[in-house]
């Protein structure tokens, strides 16, 4: 069968478990041709011939390219932005089901447009993710947004404590998400700077914070939120960044009894029916997309 589409590996050079190539993409929809995705990659031989095996891709090479055994592989699409173009990552794991917290190989910053992007996805059976869309780095751009389904603002991180795990763990379990200490829940900026005054310095503050979250969510969150700090005129706030997990994470009370959280009509909700819980852990494991597909959702 022909496709419209194929990832044509340009190999530099081929050691016993790692080929080295140049990636591009040949389109026949396209005038352009050949686009070049990214030079001077490296994949493991197993990943690099299931790729070939499975009709994705052809191979450049001289002498001839000679594939090995095919291994079982997953391939995951870690979507960074979505338009007309999708900016992505692919990752490579032995197993689906543990795709995102196994990934061994991955090819980052690959760029695609929607259709040929979606093409490869339905050939290689991969499955996306949305890994940075929602985004919002820019304090005052998150405060002419105001708190939605995506950003919570906390006061401060010394006396909001319980609130930052529950809507850290209800980002975690739901979508992705922006949580930001140092402003008013009606979206004015009072800053975070006598919180680092107490610390006496502003790594030592980052750092409690993100020990803190460590303390008290289970199991580790893998990615494990992005924490940085942002001035705003002569206020620090700080800006957290939640990636929705392919886990179920729970948040440990002060008695260190665990508590599920999602997010939903802008607010972080405790989770108490089983059931419910039960169909979290299920999307979370198998996808949301293959969960509907087997009835479990």
């Amino acid at each position: 069968m022909r496709h419209n589409c194929s990832f044509v590996a340009v190999v530099a050079r081929v050691e016993e478990q790692i080929v080295h190539f140049d990636f591009y993409q040949e389109s026949k929809r396209s005038k352009a041709g050949r686009e070049l995705l990214k030079q001077k990659v490296s994949l493991p031989r197993h990943y690099f011939d299931y790729l070939l095996h499975s009709g994705v891709m052809e191979v450049e090479c001289d002498p001839p390219y000679c594939p090995t055994v095919t291994q079982p592989a997953a391939i995951g699409m870690n979507i960074r932005s979505l338009g007309s173009s999708v900016l992505f990552d692919m990752c490579f794991s032995p197993q689906t089901y543990k795709l995102w917290q196994n990934t061994d190989a991955v090819l980052e910053d690959l760029s695609l447009s929607a259709d040929i992007f979606e093409e490869y996805v339905y050939r290689m059976g991969a499955i996306s993710r949305f890994r940075y869309l929602g985004r919002v780095d820019d304090p005052s751009v998150a405060t002419q947004l105001g708190e939605n389904d995506m950003i919570e603002f906390k006061r401060d991180f010394l006396l909001s404590k319980s609130g930052i795990i529950k809507t850290i763990v209800a980002f975690a379990n739901s979508n992705n998400g922006n949580l930001f200490l140092g402003i008013t829940d009606e979206g004015t900026i009072i800053g975070v700077n006598h919180e680092i005054e107490q610390y006496g310095d502003p790594d030592k503050y980052l750092l409690a914070i993100t020990q803190y979250i460590q303390d008290k969510t289970a199991p580790l969150l893998s990615p494990f939120p992005k924490i940085s700090l942002k001035k705003v005129q002569d206020q620090y706030v700080v800006a957290i960044f939640v990636e929705v997990s392919s886990e179920l994470i729970c948040g440990l009370d002060k008695n260190g009894e665990k508590y599920v959280v999602i997010r939903t009509n802008n607010r972080s909700v405790i989770v108490k029916d089983p059931h419910q819980i039960g169909e979290i852990y299920v999307k979370r494991k198998l996808g949301s997309e293959i969960s509907r597909r087997l009835g479990l959702l």
